[in-house]
């Protein structure tokens, strides 16, 4: 998608559909005025009709005649001014797109009553916006026919706005590329798939490495929970480590580690029927850090990241691990299992583990971790919990950054003793209470002093009811306030 910034009147822009954002309680923009009288008052009158104030997410959609240089004029409407913010102008923009898409190949949107400052989570909501998932359909499955979108405003200069769009760009493309992998069907990524995946992001990049581990090198390096989650699938586990270099050398060193289940069935701890559909999602932890580390590679902030991923299965074979089973972590902790469903903490003990081997100052987790979360949070909301309150802050002020929305939970002690072990060091399920802690509180054993935030992108990783601001499937959660907290740094 191509961004253009326009700094003439956008009522004389020739497009084939043209966005008013519009403020609650506030007069229509000047150039949608103009636009208004060429009409004979067409647009006003439709505006009284529909009674249309400026409500968020509110629209007015006008087809003009056939000899005008727009064929479709649409007032959006952005809420109290006052209220608008990062998510907001995010969700805007994915609304501008659906009222769009199907219809225009060139979209202008005038930015004279916006401030700036929006510029680039606006950019990456259109971009999102235009998203789809078709390729395995037939007939392509591709509806959205948005080009190019060309930002009228006389107040942002060239420089800027070419410094927004490229980030947009390169933030949107990052997302696209972990939706698509989540949205890609289990038979098609499978662990091996997914390592394939994270060593063509590392080909030809400067400042990109990737190191990929078999099951015998996973084996060797003495990775117990990961090798025990994968005994049950035919399909081999992947360690995934890739690494990030900056231009210039720099002291300071990042992980960020992804749960990668590429299908859970629930092992022998089966999951119903209903439960299994839509596993696939299982890994959108692993596909946020492919995602940002595909970022970095083109924005080249000055940190040394590291993207961690252990990838496997979780199935029924006849050498399945098994409730009772007591496997060795890579720290040497030693894991009771009390339930193969809760497998992706067990995987993840080893990838924490890695992490702090490699020095680290800070490590930050993903995971599609507990429906726990969903039941305390929603299906909008991540929860976050942590060691170090100032890495939990910026966490979630990196998120509030790009409109994703994220809730600090308490990492209560007092819950410690629900996965106390009588047989090893740690059990990897409590009881039904505080099902979201306790996960992250099992997760604390893996970290040693190392400052850390876990963050659990249960309910909103993935929407199985489509909305004006995501589209049915995966929707890349993570992926932009991660890539915002790597760049403030």
């Amino acid at each position: 998608m191509e961004f253009l910034l326009i700094k003439r009147d956008v009522a004389d822009v020739e497009s084939d559909s043209i966005v008013f954002l519009c403020y609650e309680g506030q007069r229509l923009p000047a150039s949608a005025r103009k636009i208004d009288r060429k009409l004979g008052g067409f647009l006003s009158d439709k505006v009284k009709l529909s009674d249309f104030k400026g409500g968020f997410g509110k629209t007015v959609l006008v087809d003009t005649p056939g000899d005008f240089n727009t064929k479709t004029v649409v007032l959006l409407g952005l809420g109290k001014k006052e209220n608008f913010g990062s998510l907001e102008a995010f969700r805007a923009a994915n609304i501008a797109v659906a009222r769009t898409g199907q219809r225009s190949r060139i979209v202008s949107v005038d930015f004279s009553s916006v401030d700036r400052s929006f510029l680039k989570v606006f950019l990456e909501g259109m971009a999102c916006g235009t998203y789809e998932y078709g390729k395995l359909k037939s007939s392509g499955g591709k509806k959205n026919r948005i080009e190019r979108i060309c930002v009228a405003s006389r107040k942002i200069s060239a420089d800027y706005f070419s410094t927004e769009a490229a980030h947009a760009s390169a933030i949107s493309k990052s997302v696209a590329f972990s939706r698509d992998l989540v949205n890609d069907p289990p038979n098609i990524l499978t662990p091996s798939v997914l390592a394939e995946h994270a060593l063509s992001i590392s080909e030809g990049s400067e400042h990109l490495s990737c190191r990929v581990l078999d099951r015998e090198e996973i084996r060797q390096m003495g990775m117990g929970g990961l090798s025990a989650v994968s005994f049950g699938s035919s399909e081999p586990p992947r360690f995934i480590h890739l690494s990030y270099s900056p231009p210039v050398k720099s002291r300071k060193k990042v992980a960020i580690v992804g749960k990668g289940i590429t299908f859970d069935s629930g092992g022998l701890c089966l999951k119903p029927a209903d439960s299994m559909r839509t596993m696939k999602m299982d890994m959108s932890g692993a596909a946020v850090v492919l995602g940002t580390m595909k970022a970095l590679g083109e924005l080249t902030p000055n940190i040394n990241v590291h993207g961690i991923v252990p990838a496997t299965e979780n199935m029924t074979g006849a050498s399945a691990y098994k409730p009772d089973d007591v496997v060795t972590a890579l720290n040497g902790k030693t894991i009771e299992i009390i339930n193969t469903d809760a497998e992706g903490r067990v995987a993840l003990s080893d990838a924490l583990s890695y992490a702090v081997r490699l020095g680290v100052s800070e490590i930050v987790d993903l995971a599609t971790l507990t429906g726990a979360c969903i039941v305390g949070l929603g299906l909008h909301n991540a929860g976050v919990m942590g060691n170090n309150t100032n890495l939990v802050k910026s966490v979630l002020n990196s998120a509030n950054d790009v409109g994703e929305k994220m809730w600090e939970l308490p990492l209560d002690a007092e819950l410690k003793e629900e996965i106390r072990s009588r047989v090893a060091d740690v059990k990897n399920v409590g009881s039904r209470w505080g099902g979201a802690i306790t996960a992250a509180l099992f997760l604390e054993n893996f970290v040693s002093e190392v400052p850390w935030v876990h963050i659990d992108i249960a309910g909103p990783s993935y929407v199985e009811k489509s909305s004006d601001w995501y589209q049915y499937g995966a929707t890349g959660f993570g992926v932009r306030t991660i890539v915002n907290y790597l760049m403030k740094r």
